[in-house]
């Protein structure tokens, strides 16, 4: 893979996984992954569905369809795919009343939180569809040690899953880059 080489990026929105982010957080995700190939010197870089005129004009209706698919190389000049799938994204953690009686008193987290995420990115060939890099990444933001007193602390997370999301995306574009020669 060169810098050269067009690069289109599979939406978020067609994978499932992705849907317990708002669509405001898939665009912004998408842009950054589109904005960090172009800042690594990537010439031809785009989202897949930003490109309706130029498929209908190419007859590409299926992706599905080797054929079609192959015409995004051969008529487009994207030889390759990037998809990205979304695993396990989750808080851990519980949340306390300092009072159990009154719901409106202050909370606080118990220790032991974290918020993680899985990731998984591929590198597609858009004549075979084959798979030519595969990146599996975890990305964990565990809490920060507060002190309270009494030698005694309680740990606060300030992350979110859209947070570690977007750590877990920059971590796998970056090991792609490397990893394929760029």
């Amino acid at each position: 893979m060169s810098q050269t080489d067009g690069i289109l990026l599979l939406p978020l929105s067609w994978e499932p996984s992705f849907r317990t982010l708002s669509i405001a957080q898939q665009n912004e995700l998408e842009e950054m992954i589109l904005s960090n190939l172009r800042e690594q010197g990537f010439e031809k870089v785009e989202l897949l569905d930003r490109l309706d005129y130029e498929l209908l004009k190419a007859g590409i209706k299926d992706l599905n369809d080797p054929v079609q698919r192959a015409e995004l190389h051969t008529g487009l000049g994207y030889p390759y795919l990037l998809g990205l799938s979304l695993g396990e994204a989750e808080w851990n953690g519980q949340w306390q009343l300092q009072d159990k009686n009154d719901l409106n008193s202050p909370t606080y987290w118990e220790s032991d939180e974290s918020v993680s995420a899985f990731l998984r990115l591929a590198l597609i060939d858009t004549h075979s569809a084959d798979i030519l890099a595969d990146y599996v990444i975890q990305t964990t933001q565990n809490g920060i040690p507060i002190p309270i007193g009494d030698e005694e602390s309680m740990d606060l997370n300030f992350g979110s899953i859209s947070q570690a999301i977007t750590i877990a995306t920059r971590k796998g574009m970056r090991h792609l880059i490397e990893d394929c020669g760029c």
